[in-house]
């Protein structure tokens, strides 16, 4: 009777996991096509039978002709006709995986004998057609996690222990297709919940293992297994391991997603749904989500969600949603969203989102939608937000936002204000602000302030001591006024806004009077060839000593008449303001207050009078 009930609740359970296992495969279909890319036909299957394909395209030859006439019957036999039978099929989910297997193995069982607390099964893996052995293939039971390598001859060795349901052995070799052999054990029914069935993990899983790091510190076997079960993984509350090596899971921990993992140097595993703490690393083929720390680095193949905090390194393949901290540096190839802490480096190669912070280097080789605080920030992209470089900031895209460089600003394309000590270079078009000694845009059109603005075209506001656009406003003005017989003056800029270098002496005059200062000015056009030349400017006065601060400040309104292309004249009324200490050896006032005084301020420093000034300016 015991036997009986045993036996019933063994055919339950396999018939249970058959029919789990045939929901898409046994799902029917009819289809007419004739001579369309494989790519097509695998997606009308899709559409139709309503799931998805995962595959790998280097395999799968999916831009070859195929013709498909069949008429109501289930995917399998579909499949099995339309590849030939070259590739075999597993579910997960609403997923159906396509993996090569054109060649069959058997499992052969020498002893199947034990009780629930250990069971043991021998035997050998050997090639269908052939009956050769089969070396590296890979033997697990996916509910105890337990699993094994066979060796040269094929054989294997796999003891079992708390067996609390029946046994299926799994047996899987990279080009074979898969094969399950169940055992009735003896077993105990007992309440104790069953662990989750196997699912899948898409995507590269192997590079990880190719990289230095993995070379370095996964096994042997382990990369076996990864080659042979691909991204079928099961999942486990706990795991606890020394190295790779040697661990809870055995070879069989990189297909495993384990709850919590605790490892004493490092591990190697499928994935982390909780936490892992490693006292030097921690190394994972897929995704991590909610916390994982290590004393050296973190190396994931999958993506991040949660914190991750290294001494070293987090290195990260697939995209971050997640707090990261690592006294090196972190190293991202996906898109990254959250905040970045790096002692000398952060590196995302996609798009970033939120804040970095380094010592050393920022860069971010997609777009920036956020901050950056670094000594060197470099983004590739597109970047709005705070970006503070105690170096610089480079930008290959448009800059929005503010920008705060010690050494120099670079943008493509800058719609931002930005701040540098030395210089802001725009290579393309500047709508924003540049503050800077140098301020360099190819094409102006917004504000630029700093002791020499340059740009090819000017159509905005530029500020400085000098200002030079190749195809905007330079001309020379040499002219006389009431002051001071000799005048040249530079003017840059464009029409909207230009500045004044100005230079001036008198010749008559014992002591001369010399004069320099800075100047802005607006040329406004009333009609051909006439127009207006609003001008302020300030001047240092040199009376023949340098012990004090002579300032005129001039106010005018001159207007210019244009005879060609490059000559005009220009002429008009001005005011003045005068302000000086320097006594002269004629009377109690400077040079200039005793040639000019038509009105007081009430102050004996300063003192105003009406000019008029008159040149030839050279355009």
């Amino acid at each position: 009777m015991i036997r009986t009930l045993k036996l019933i609740i063994f055919l339950v359970c396999m018939a249970q996991l058959s029919a789990n296992a045939q929901s898409i495969l046994a799902r029917r279909l009819s289809m007419n096509i004739e001579r369309q890319p494989l790519r097509k036909v695998l997606s009308l299957i899709e559409e139709k039978g309503r799931f998805r394909f995962s595959y790998n395209s280097n395999v799968v030859p999916i831009d070859s002709l195929v013709t498909v006439r069949e008429s109501d019957i289930d995917l399998a036999t579909m499949l099995d006709r339309l590849f030939n039978q070259q590739f075999e099929y597993h579910e997960s989910g609403n997923f159906l995986i396509i993996r090569y297997a054109p060649n069959e193995l058997l499992m052969l069982v020498n002893e199947s004998i034990g009780t629930p607390e250990l069971y043991t099964i021998t035997g050998q893996i050997v090639d269908k057609n052939t009956e050769k052995p089969i070396s590296a293939a890979s033997i697990y039971e996916k509910n105890l996690l337990v699993s094994e390598i066979s060796d040269r001859n094929g054989y294997f060795t796999m003891r079992l222990k708390d067996v609390s349901q029946p046994i299926s052995l799994t047996v899987s070799k990279e080009n074979y297709k898969s094969t399950v052999t169940n055992f009735l054990a003896e077993v105990n029914v007992t309440n104790r919940p069953k662990r989750p069935v196997e699912s899948f993990i898409s995507g590269n899983l192997s590079e990880i293992e190719r990289s230095w790091l993995g070379r370095t510190f996964v096994t042997t076997t382990q990369k076996i297994q990864s080659l042979n079960i691909g991204g079928l993984i099961s999942n486990a509350p706990f795991q606890f391991a020394l190295v790779p090596g040697l661990n809870s899971h055995g070879s069989l921990s990189g297909q495993v997603v384990n709850k919590f993992s605790l490892n004493a140097v490092g591990a190697y595993s499928a994935g982390v749904d909780g936490a892992e703490i490693g006292l030097v690393f921690n190394i994972s083929k897929s995704n991590v989500r909610y916390f994982q720390f290590a004393g050296a680095f973190n190396l994931v193949g999958g993506e991040v969600h949660g914190v991750q905090i290294a001494g070293f390194l987090n290195n990260v393949y697939g995209k971050v949603n997640a707090a990261q901290v690592a006294v090196g540096g972190n190293y991202v190839r996906q898109n990254f969203e959250g905040f970045q802490v790096g002692g000398v480096f952060n590196w995302v190669k996609a798009d970033f989102r939120g804040a970095q912070f380094s010592v050393g280097l920022n860069s971010v080789t997609g777009k920036l939608d956020g901050s950056q605080v670094g000594a060197l920030n470099l983004t590739k992209g597109q970047t709005r937000g705070l970006q503070i470089g105690v170096a610089g900031n480079m930008v290959g895209g448009k800059s929005t936002g503010l920008q705060i460089g010690g050494i120099a600003n670079i943008n493509k394309e800058a719609d931002a204000l930005n701040i540098a000590v030395g210089a802001n270079l725009t290579l393309h078009t500047s709508r924003g602000m540049q503050i800077g000694l140098i301020n360099y845009a190819n094409k102006q059109k917004g504000v630029q302030l700093g002791l020499l603005n340059l740009a090819n075209e000017n159509d905005g506001y530029s500020i400085g001591l000098l200002n030079f656009s190749l195809k905007g406003y330079h001309k020379f003005e040499f002219g006389t006024n009431e002051s001071t017989e000799l005048n040249a003056i530079y003017k840059g800029g464009n029409k909207l806004l230009y500045s004044m270098l100005l230079f001036g002496t008198n010749t008559s005059a014992s002591p001369k009077i010399y004069t320099a200062g800075w100047g802005l000015g607006k040329e406004i056009s009333l009609f051909k060839p006439l127009g207006i030349n609003p001008e302020a400017s300030l001047q240092y006065v040199y009376q023949g000593s340098f012990d004090y601060l002579n300032l005129l400040y001039k106010f005018q309104l001159p207007v210019h008449v244009r005879f060609n292309k490059w000559l005009a004249v220009q002429g008009g009324p001005s005011i003045n303001i005068y302000r000086t200490r320097q006594q002269s050896k004629f009377d109690n006032y400077g040079l200039l207050q005793e040639k000019h005084r038509d009105f007081s301020f009430g102050h004996p420093d300063y003192t105003g009078w009406y000019g008029w000034s008159v040149g030839i300016v050279l355009l």
